[in-house]
């Protein structure tokens, strides 16, 4: 994990050092602040990779950000990313498009063309950042998808996947390579099902089988938490047949079930992880990701991890208690 703060910085030095963190975190741009203001600049950037995708969480004081046709020949990053609005207002502007983002709004844009971006408030945003080629391969004229508002009020795969997009940011997985890959690629079939059901005139550039997996991944991680969720019941909900399913899950490492019991268990395991749930029972959990036996869970949770829940448990408080002890 990366993070960036102003904080510490003089507030005559805060600029340049901010100019220096959001070229870290995201691609080569300019980005200028108020130089003459009742109250100093301040932002934070908290960052970290997750496979092949970026997850960022920032926080900031008015700005404008522009990455123009110079960066983008001094510098070859291809990246598509994408902005969660979580608070105050922003612009996007890019090939001649505005995109006015309020909380709970989402748009994508493009490293590889110049855009803007424009913030006349205080203002908090999550970003998601991914190689240009793996959206591009996933949909025909990603591009064109761009500055394209997305309201996530409007949209069940759009509030999927802001929300997950948040809960990985602010509590980063810890299970492995193995894991962050599973989540990277479940990330990515969302976002892809999210910009074809709102965007859903452009079209797709994948096989309808890779169309079918992006529903059926994003259907079943909007519902991880029935205990009823089967091959049946996601046949059911998306018109499709069972052998529909199979045929289109065909290529991935695991199974569909095995798939769905390894995203209830990590869903499962950030919860023990999070002080917020503390008063949960480690019962409660399980039975809120979907198992039906605390003693499954339990195994599976071990056989998965290769630790048991209990001691996921205990080490969060001992850490919260030593967080709370004063130095």
């Amino acid at each position: 994990m990366e993070q960036w703060s102003t904080t510490a910085i003089p507030p005559t030095r805060r600029a340049p050092y901010w100019m220096e963190a959001v070229n870290k975190a995201y691609v080569q741009l300019e980005c200028t602040v108020p130089s003459r203001s009742s109250a100093p600049f301040f932002g934070a950037i908290t960052r970290h990779e997750l496979a092949a995708v970026s997850l960022s969480h920032i926080t900031s004081t008015t700005q404008t950000v522009l990455r123009t046709p110079l960066q983008i020949s001094r510098a070859s990053e291809d990246i598509f990313l994408l902005s969660i609005q979580v608070a105050g207002a922003g612009k996007l502007v890019q090939d001649d498009k505005t995109a006015y983002l309020q909380p709970g709004e989402l748009a994508l844009y493009d490293s590889t063309r110049p855009y803007q971006l424009l913030f006349d408030q205080d203002f908090e945003q999550y970003v998601l950042s991914l190689p240009g080629s793996i959206l591009r391969n996933r949909l025909h004229n990603a591009e064109d998808m761009t500055a394209c508002k997305i309201t996530s009020a409007q949209s069940g795969t759009a509030r999927l996947l802001s929300h997950m997009v948040s809960e990985l940011t602010d509590c980063p997985p810890s299970g492995g390579p193995s894991v962050d890959t599973s989540l990277a690629d479940s990330l990515v079939s969302i976002l892809v099902a999210a910009l074809a059901e709102n965007l859903g005139g452009l079209p797709l550039q994948d096989n309808t089988g890779s169309v079918r997996r992006d529903r059926i991944k994003a259907y079943v991680l909007e519902n991880l938490r029935d205990p009823q969720l089967n091959i049946g019941k996601i046949a059911k909900r998306l018109d499709l047949t069972p052998s529909t399913v199979h045929r289109a899950w065909e290529g991935e490492a695991n199974s569909l079930t095995s798939w769905i019991w390894s995203m209830r268990l990590q869903g499962a395991e950030q919860d023990l992880r999070q002080l917020a749930h503390q008063h949960r029972t480690i019962t409660e959990i399980a039975y809120h990701w979907g198992f039906s036996s605390s003693a499954h869970f339990s195994r599976a949770f071990r056989r998965h991890f290769g630790v048991p829940p209990k001691e996921v448990r205990e080490n969060m408080r001992a850490l919260a208690q030593a967080d709370s002890k004063p130095i």
